[in-house]
């Protein structure tokens, strides 16, 4: 079983001055991983995540991007954590399940 891991949460962020009144913070996210906003909202990885909030308004604006290419292979199956032998991202599996020869991971909460 894949265990989730919080890389980041909104006060972890690195916060910068944006335009005007608003403030900008980035972070990437690889599988496994996940940024909780607040209670009930969290962004799973694989993804480049940057949110632009201006504290007057109270407003969050979030944009997604894929991982570039340097950061994240999509075709590597190690870049993924295994769910059928636990063993974690950019680490070869440890199992004897023939899944683990597909490298089994979850994506968008379901299981391929």
């Amino acid at each position: 079983m894949i265990t989730r891991v919080r890389k980041y949460t909104w006060n972890d962020l690195e916060w910068k001055p944006y335009e005007r009144e608003t403030m900008r913070a980035t972070a990437s996210l690889f599988p496994a991983e996940y940024l909780e906003i607040e209670t009930g909202w969290e962004i799973d990885g694989p993804v480049r995540v940057t949110l632009t909030w201006n504290p007057a308004k109270k407003h969050t604006r979030v944009r997604y991007k894929p991982l570039r290419a340097s950061e994240f292979d999509i075709d590597n199956p190690l870049e993924y954590p295994c769910a059928s032998c636990g063993a974690q991202r950019k680490d070869p599996c440890v199992g004897s399940d023939p899944a683990c020869s597909f490298r089994v991971f979850f994506v968008g909460g379901g299981e391929l």
